[in-house]
């Protein structure tokens, strides 16, 4: 039989792991001490990473938890303060607090020569819960607790202040950082301070988030990128959380570590994809000359955008009133951002643009769903004298595969008859081209009526007529 791998303690914790996990993360400590000295992760490259991740980290800290809104919900609530119809009014206050406990771990990074300590646990703790049940934000639990799934009992709520003192004293010894950003000691400690805090369990709610972000605290405090556990690892996480019951970190720190290289791949990946379109952009801009027409080009973009803004505002104000007036069935617009005005004139030239979606439409009612895309491209033939871009609606074809046909490629009678909506500045109005090919110009009123009006002739009227 094979002999059974060794174990290493973690300096001052209960805790242990498997040496056979050393050599991986002695390459991950390597890599990211190498990419500190090419100024890859330098502190300011490491704060755009932590923005670039930052709705990410939200949206999956709390799934994993049980909240329901989606990432771009997540965005809308935390970014504009948007409140979403239809979705529990604590998921959204979840949300809104991480952002802030976010901001709050930003501020301890810098002070990188002052130690973390238990207070600022408690403080973390007081982001996650207030607005939500503010009796107990920052406050250790008075009560006896389960953890749901787990055989494993936390400590009774007399022995948590003494726990908390030898936890805050390690936390405290381990958090001031000198020279020692990339060592490989961060993974193990960001490991241990998690499962540590979530063995104590001192809060009547929100552990886990805590614990996720006190983690994470340690890794930048570190000079590494977060590590986020998505919703989709959630019971891998589970299952290892379980067993450093038994003091083995090894299952945890595993995912720890895939965890962090995953956010080094997907944000270099993002910087090899802003470098192609800073190029595309400056090639694209070079072939306005001179100057004057890419200022009038600009002052175009401009009057289009606020049309389409407009455009969306009144979709998404239809989807709250038929929200609030439905018995059953819901409607939500997703809101995918504006077109930048780089991709507008690659599009006005006729040229391919990526990412151009701009808002989606789902319609649920029963065991019926349907998802409508509208996203920007060249105008077709029968519009390209009257705008320079316009709106294309496409379909999810076949339902629940997220693959979206054009409108125009799918077949009548179950389809509606917009196809196509573009803006002319000229006239200050909308122009809206249907199955006869011809543009006509409409009011926003008419368009966004028209629209829901024959979605729900195309899908929902057989509901309403059963028999």
């Amino acid at each position: 039989m094979p002999e059974s791998n060794s174990s290493r303690d973690i300096v001052g914790t209960p805790y242990g792991f498997e040496e056979s996990r050393l050599p991986s993360l002695k390459e991950l400590s390597e890599d990211v001490i190498r990419m500190r000295k090419a100024g890859q992760l330098t502190p300011r490259v490491l704060s755009n990473i932590r923005r670039y991740f930052r709705i990410k980290n939200i949206y999956h800290s709390n799934a994993i938890e049980g909240n329901v809104l989606d990432v771009g919900e997540t965005r809308q609530v935390v970014e504009h303060g948007l409140t979403i119809t239809g979705k529990p009014l604590k998921d959204q206050a979840e949300a809104k607090n991480l952002g802030e406990a976010l901001d709050f771990l930003e501020d301890l990074v810098k002070s990188s020569k002052r130690s973390i300590t238990g207070a600022d646990v408690r403080q973390i703790h007081h982001f996650v819960l207030k607005d939500i049940d503010d009796s107990n934000a920052g406050q250790y639990r008075s009560v006896d607790v389960e953890i749901s799934g787990s055989d494993y009992k936390p400590p009774a709520p007399a022995d948590i202040s003494s726990e908390m003192r030898d936890f805050g004293k390690w936390l405290s010894d381990i958090s001031v950082i000198d020279d020692d950003r990339g060592t490989l000691d961060a993974i193990l400690y960001a490991a241990a301070a998690h499962t540590w805090l979530v063995y104590i369990h001192p809060f009547i709610d929100g552990n886990g988030r805590v614990a996720r972000l006190l983690m994470n605290l340690i890794l930048m405090r570190y000079g590494y990128p977060i590590a986020i556990v998505t919703k989709e690892d959630r019971f891998r996480y589970y299952d290892a959380l379980e067993i450093s019951q038994t003091s083995d970190l090894s299952p945890f720190i595993a995912l720890v570590e895939e965890c962090i290289r995953e956010s080094l791949e997907e944000y270099e990946r993002s910087v090899r994809e802003q470098q192609k379109e800073k190029e595309w952009a400056a090639d694209l801009v070079a072939g306005f000359s001179p100057p004057e027409a890419l200022s009038k080009a600009r002052n175009e973009y401009e009057v289009w955008k606020s049309a389409m803004e407009l455009l969306r505002s009144y979709f998404h104000q239809l989807t709250e009133l038929l929200n609030d007036n439905a018995l059953i069935g819901r409607f939500n617009l997703r809101d995918f951002g504006d077109l930048e005005f780089e991709k507008y004139l690659s599009l006005k030239q006729s040229k391919s643009a990526k990412k151009t979606w701009f808002f989606r439409m789902d319609f649920v009612r029963g065991d019926i769903s349907v998802r409508y895309l509208f996203f920007f491209g060249s105008p077709s033939q029968y519009l390209k004298d009257d705008t320079d871009v316009t709106l294309h609606l496409a379909r999810e074809e076949p339902p629940g595969s997220f693959h979206y046909e054009k409108l125009d490629h799918i077949g009548a009678p179950n389809v509606p008859a917009t196809l196509e909506i573009g803006y002319r500045a000229d006239k200050e109005s909308f122009v809206v081209r249907g199955r006869t090919g011809r543009g006509k110009i409409d009011k926003i009123e008419n368009i966004g009526k028209k629209f829901f009006e024959e979605v729900k002739s195309c899908h929902f009227q057989a509901q309403e007529n059963p028999g």
